[in-house]
């Protein structure tokens, strides 16, 4: 318990200097190290984020530099990944303190301008806590853990009222703890039980990713494949996607690949069209999209986002929808859904780049101008971090550095990892290494660093430009050729 309480002092402390919740941070290597770590969330590479360097930059920041509540709904997110009593609680005790300290002068946005906003981000973080409580083994707290936790749910509730917030959801999370905290040793077993059961199931239907229910949910659902024709596969997909998307946390983010794949995986060629690129489908009522734009306009929530996911699945060429959905996952605070939404339309797109140039049935085009800018748009793409495709060797050194200064040795290292897992050339993978050479030369690991050197060198002195990248002879290959 004492180093719950370090750990909570060292986050309610006000940052040293004139303002007590510093300043809003835009523009910070440890910053940037989070949004590309999250973004892996609920995507191909979840497996892959580094949590501890994650919630290490994380307290780094809010500790030090800036009240954020962006950045605490992600160190809410590292202490509920595979939660144990002391982390969850811990997480509780976070949020309260920083509601009690930080609640109305926050930052992205404080005062009364910033009601709102703290609002979807209070929506968010209730959401995955909930999600999270199911997870939990009574079982394994002591007497005082769970009076400490039962106090926390207790002084949560009273913050939520106080400043307005939706009691329900508070009452949701509170309901949850009492029924995980009253669990009997022969009661989680038979929960452990059930969802060894559901996992063996789940492996024989391929199905990996499907979650283990809580002691009282409701039985989950059988989620049979039928395989039978195109639309007896997409109708099973969808029921799938919308499990995931009720389970909430990362299910979401699973569930907003499976959705598109479900709706888009049997279009394999252009609609018929005129020769303008006019075609006889029927367009989504324009009431329904002003309404939806109307919505987003005034501040939109979650159940106008689920509304256009919902939408989408019946209108496989509202491409517009798409980009609809992006922008309330990002005004929602939900980057790595919005990053989803991008790559999966991109992905689409790619595919029958033609659809770009058709319209509906009154040359209502399926994607307009700015949805298509918005494609177009290399700043957009999630991975734009990546040195292969864009970069300066020196900046991503002084980066490096900076992030080992700042966030440590583990930090650095895993951002120069990820670089190397995506190198797609070997003179790629070769800078990649020099710079974790000179990081631990920076951090005075010279005996390591040295050897590195040496083996680059050795390497660099054996390798041919075919071997350093092979990509530029493909390329004059194809400008000399017959």
């Amino acid at each position: 318990m004492s180093s719950m309480t370090t750990y909570r002092e060292q986050l309610v402390n006000p940052i040293e200097g004139d303002d007590a919740v510093g300043l809003r941070i835009i523009d910070d290597p440890l910053l940037d190290f989070i949004d590309s770590q999250m973004m892996k969330v609920g995507s191909l590479s979840h497996a892959d984020v580094q949590w501890h360097e994650v919630e290490s930059c994380v307290v780094n920041l809010l500790s030090n530099k800036t009240k954020d509540i962006k950045l605490l709904t992600v160190l809410l997110q590292c202490l509920q990944h595979q939660p144990t009593p002391e982390r969850f609680t811990l997480s509780i005790a976070v949020l309260v303190d920083f509601m009690s300290a930080y609640w109305e002068t926050c930052h992205p946005v404080a005062g009364k301008r910033g009601v709102l906003p703290r609002k979807k981000f209070f929506n968010q973080i209730c959401v995955r806590t909930s999600s999270a409580t199911e997870k939990l083994d009574g079982t394994l707290f002591d007497a005082e853990l769970k009076t400490t936790l039962e106090a926390l749910v207790d002084e949560l509730e009273h913050q939520a009222s106080h400043y307005q917030l939706p009691l329900d959801l508070v009452d949701d999370i509170a309901a949850k703890v009492r029924r995980q905290l009253s669990q009997t040793p022969n009661h989680a077993a038979h929960q452990t039980a059930s969802q060894q059961q559901m996992t063996t199931s789940d492996n024989h239907h391929n199905s990996g990713n499907s979650p283990s229910p809580s002691v009282s949910a409701a039985p989950v659902p059988k989620l049979d494949i039928d395989g039978s024709n195109d639309r007896a596969i997409r109708t099973s997909l969808l029921k799938v996607s919308d499990f995931l998307s009720d389970i909430g946390g990362d299910g979401i983010g699973l569930s907003i690949r499976l959705r598109r794949f479900a709706v888009w995986f049997s279009i394999n060629s252009l609609p018929d069209a005129n020769q303008h690129g006019e075609t006889q489908l029927m367009p989504v009522s324009s009431d329904r999209v002003s309404e939806y734009e109307d919505q987003l306009a005034r501040g939109g929530d979650l159940a106008l986002w689920r509304k256009v996911e919902q939408c989408l699945t019946v209108s496989p060429y509202w491409l517009d929808g798409h980009y609809l959905s992006y922008r309330i996952a990002k005004q929602l605070g939900e980057n790595e859904w919005a990053n989803t939404i991008y790559e999966e339309l991109n992905r689409f797109l790619t595919r029958l780049p033609q659809l770009a140039t058709l319209s509906f049935k009154g040359k209502i085009p399926f994607i307009s101008e700015p949805a298509l800018q918005w494609i177009k748009d290399s700043n957009t793409l999630p991975n734009n971090h990546k040195v292969a495709s864009v970069g300066s060797w020196h900046g991503k050194r002084s980066e490096a550095l900076e992030l080992a200064q700042e966030g440590g040795l583990s930090v650095a290292l895993a951002m120069l990892n990820d670089g190397l897992s995506q190198s797609s050339e070997p003179r790629d993978a070769f800078y990649w290494r020099l710079l974790s050479a000179d990081i631990m030369k920076s951090q005075h690991l010279e005996a390591m660093a040295t050897e590195q050197y040496q083996t680059l060198y050795h390497q660099a002195k054996e390798m041919s430009v075919t071997d350093w990248e092979p990509s530029l002879l493909e390329q004059l290959e194809q400008h000399i050729a017959p």
